[in-house]
């Protein structure tokens, strides 16, 4: 990318002002979406990117990137702003947003018939799809005649047996705890913004630690885990889990008490192409038919409730967002951990040494 806008540079100083109007043309033409790659890169680039293309005649082209926020800090430090659109997940968005570097979304583009919940319909951000860290179960370890529902059974070691795994982060593993110790998924963080609540949360970790046998880094490694039977049960993105089912393996994926999660987007301060990137967060991410083929592509489903009136119920049943799934979790409170997770990290490492 550097080297395509080098390019550019000097071709517009050789030409003069008629070169500068050409690159301001080919700019117009033009949207840089940054993204993660793999399968994810795959199927917007086929649902999305390629028919938008076709219909508007705006190239858009997928940057590599594998740290959204440090490259926006880096981008807005030198002014040399190489992205339209940017993924701006977790704790990307609020800090992003208190330091600048982001346009607001004109919601009159992007949302005109007002489909989107305020989850998805940011200031700065659109919610593309939702996705949550649930309770992977194998079916066949579990004790004859018991039912596992969620939480207090994780922490159930005597009712349910068993090696189990946990993320390295404390953020959702205090909400997870809470919500073990008897905290209603929708009151997690009224209880953590105090220190009580942090210590209670740290209090009843303890009593699960001894079970833990892996805490996993990679989103792959609790599937794996499962897979081979060295933990019972884990946590898990739900499509990993629901890739497993697929592949006939006897694991059940627990909603109750899961933490749901946005894939945000944003509007780089800056973008060279701010209108058409606002044309193609409506086109990708709040059309529901598209949203529709994605959520069957990938179990990642939006936030725009017309796509239920397209899947099946039996689809709709294995997405984050259906409203039987949305009403027994929570929604991970990003605002909460951009403020304190270098605070409770420290805590959480100390912790995990004990």
């Amino acid at each position: 990318m550097n080297k395509l806008l080098w390019s550019l540079s000097l071709g517009a100083a050789l030409v003069g002002a008629a070169g500068g109007a050409a690159l301001a043309q080919s700019r117009d033409k033009t949207v840089v979406i940054a993204n993660y790659g793999g399968a994810w890169a795959e199927t917007l680039n086929r649902i999305c990117v390629q028919p938008f293309t076709k219909e508007t005649g705006i190239t858009v082209t997928q940057a590599a990137t594998e740290d959204s926020l440090a490259q926006i800090r880096a981008q807005q430090t030198t002014r040399n702003i190489l992205w339209d659109i940017a993924p701006t997940e977790r704790s990307g968005l609020p800090v992003s947003q208190k330091n600048g570097w982001l346009e607001p979304i004109d919601w009159s583009v992007v949302d005109p018939e007002n489909k989107l919940p305020p989850i998805a319909r940011k200031t700065h951000a659109i919610g593309s799809v939702a996705y949550s860290t649930t309770i992977g179960v194998r079916t066949d370890k579990l004790p004859e005649g018991k039912t596992f529902t969620g939480w207090k059974d994780f922490w159930d070691v005597k009712q349910f047996p068993g090696p189990r795994t946990l993320r390295n982060s404390p953020a959702e593993n205090l909400e997870f705890a809470l919500i073990a110790d008897g905290v209603k998924p929708s009151e997690v963080y009224d209880v953590l913004r105090s220190p009580e609540g942090v210590d209670r949360a740290f209090k009843k970790l303890d009593e699960i630690k001894p079970a833990i046998t892996v805490w996993w880094t990679s989103g792959q490694q609790p599937v794996q885990l499962l897979a081979s039977g060295e933990v019972f049960y884990a946590t898990a993105f739900n499509g990993r889990i629901q890739q497993l089912q697929k592949d006939k393996l006897p694991v059940e994926l627990i909603w109750n008490g899961g933490s749901l999660d946005v894939s945000y987007y944003s509007i780089v301060k800056g973008a060279n192409n701010a209108a058409a990137a606002m044309q193609f967060m409506k086109y990708c991410w709040n059309e529901p038919q598209r949203l529709a083929e994605i959520a069957r592509a990938m179990p990642y489903s939006s936030f725009n409730p017309d796509i239920y009136k397209i899947l099946s119920a039996e689809e709709a049943r294995q997405l984050p967002t259906s409203p039987e799934n949305m009403e027994v979790q929570f929604a991970l409170n990003a605002e909460f951990w951009a403020e304190n997770l270098p605070r409770i990290q420290k805590r959480w490492e100390t912790w995990r040494l004990q």
